[in-house]
């Protein structure tokens, strides 16, 4: 077989659904960057659109094209704030959103769509201390400004970042700040569309910050930073074969030690260059690693090497051919396995 991601399709619907009955009304935007965190951001996006999701979010420009080219009767809000005239005139002829956080993005965006004839669409973001990019929200007053003067930009949004990750205290600063940064737009009678701020984590911590729209990214995959205690399902289990087995007397030495009994050892062709026992941005877990084979749980042998792994099955009937699963966070799960979505 080829060695696949399998991608539960329920579960990421089961998860998007689950945010929403939480939200109290405010809308959930699908943050599809880096390839919808491993998923595959064209047949999630399809499978979001069929669902009623209309408006997206991603990170690169060519994320945003690949979408729009892919599904019809959708809105890409980009994240990334580019500034240069290629990629403007880009922006504008496919009526991406995009993000401003200069004066000098802004000018250069209303200046390539008025020689377009057309009006660029963008959100403006604000940094709110644990961003890449954004207004400074000190400078909000001399933007609100400069936005005012800048007829062929269409202002739909306003917008920072709120991990969740944060203390309530540090959060409700971060959230208080937004909200002057607003004033600011406001009283130069900035119409500025909807507000959003929130991760799905800080949409599920903190209620006051939901504003008009939560970004769901990483947690489509079932996963947050913290502790789930909202029930959210984990997506993405890698599926590949036991290539041959051996037995290994008493002592044989192995990656990450020795074995202290002989042990029937079946070799699979992954390891962690497939994403296997990879958490988040700590590398290779050090706790004990299984697999599953037949609904019974196998336990790894030492150290999953970069593209092998062993496996446990003294005590298990099978052979070279048998399928066996690990689950895997799938933004660790490299862009070349084949996906399939069940």
């Amino acid at each position: 077989m080829i060695t696949t991601l399998l991608v539960q399709t329920d579960r990421i619907l089961h998860n998007i659904e689950l945010l929403q009955k939480h939200m109290d009304g405010a809308g959930v935007i699908p943050d599809l960057s880096a390839n919808a965190c491993g998923l595959g951001d064209v047949a999630v996006g399809q499978m979001l659109a069929r669902a009623g999701c209309r408006l997206f979010a991603v990170s690169r420009l060519e994320e945003a094209e690949r979408l729009l080219n892919a599904i019809a009767g959708i809105q890409v809000l980009l994240l990334t704030p580019y500034s240069s005239e290629a990629e403007a005139v880009r922006i504008v002829q496919r009526d991406i959103i995009a993000t401003v956080g200069s004066n000098e993005a802004a000018v250069l965006l209303s200046g390539v769509a008025g020689r377009m004839g057309k009006k660029a669409r963008c959100h403006v973001r604000f940094d709110l201390g644990n961003g890449t990019s954004g207004y400074l929200p000190a400078d909000a007053a001399k933007a609100a400004k400069a936005l005012k003067f800048l007829p062929n930009l269409s202002i739909d949004g306003v917008y920072g970042i709120l991990t969740g990750e944060e203390k309530e205290k540090q959060a409700r600063m971060q959230y208080e700040t937004f909200q002057k940064a607003l004033q600011a737009l406001g009283r130069e009678k900035i119409r500025y569309g909807m507000t959003h701020i929130a991760s799905a984590l800080a949409g599920l911590k903190f209620p006051w910050a939901r504003m008009d729209a939560v970004r769901m990214g990483v947690s489509l995959t079932g996963r947050l930073p913290v502790r789930d205690k909202w029930g959210l399902k984990k997506v993405g289990r890698v599926v590949t074969e036991i290539v041959d087995i051996r037995w290994l007397p008493k002592g044989s030495r192995i990656p990450g030690g020795k074995i202290h009994r002989a042990t029937r050892a079946a070799t699979l062709p992954v390891g962690y260059a497939d994403g296997l026992f990879i958490e988040g941005g700590r590398g290779i877990s050090k706790r004990k690693r299984y697999c599953e084979f037949q609904g019974k749980r196998l336990q790894v042998l030492g150290r999953p090497g970069y593209t092998s792994t062993m496996v446990d099955v003294t005590d298990v009937p099978c052979n070279a051919g048998d399928q066996i699963s690990f689950e895997v966070r799938p933004y660790a799960v490299h862009s070349g396995m084949r996906r399939e979505y069940v």
